[in-house]
């Protein structure tokens, strides 16, 4: 009687273990809204990462750009790849590129952010 009440407790949790993870598919989705971007990889140099991916959205108001990249590595910046708003250094790169571009973009640590310093869309 023991060993089955102790299998159908197991059963249980992981049966709802199982629901609560596949119950809400957009708790999993990153949200970058104030993100800190010290918990990153970063070092104070100046180095710099070029990439080249697609614009999400672009955002003039808040001077950001979001952009889904692929794996960013340099001196200054190291993340996975991922889909991230990035604050950009000049307000003038965003007059350039729209929503679905494909673009390459150089991102460099600034004040320790991530923050985009060159932005061109590709041909």
């Amino acid at each position: 009687m023991k060993k089955l009440l102790v299998k159908t407790t197991a059963a249980l949790s992981f049966a709802l273990l199982a629901l609560h993870s596949h119950a809400n598919p957009d708790g999993m989705k990153m949200d970058q809204e104030g993100m800190k971007m010290g918990s990153m990889e970063m070092s104070s140099s100046m180095g710099f990462a070029t990439n080249e991916d697609e614009v999400k959205a672009v955002d003039t108001a808040n001077k950001s750009i979001t952009l889904k990249h692929g794996r960013i590595e340099s001196k200054s910046v190291k993340m996975p790849p991922m889909t991230m708003t990035f604050p950009v250094e000049k307000a003038d790169l965003l007059s350039q590129v729209k929503s679905g571009d494909k673009v390459k973009f150089t991102v460099e640590n600034r004040k320790d952010q991530a923050t985009v310093t060159a932005l061109t869309v590709k041909k």
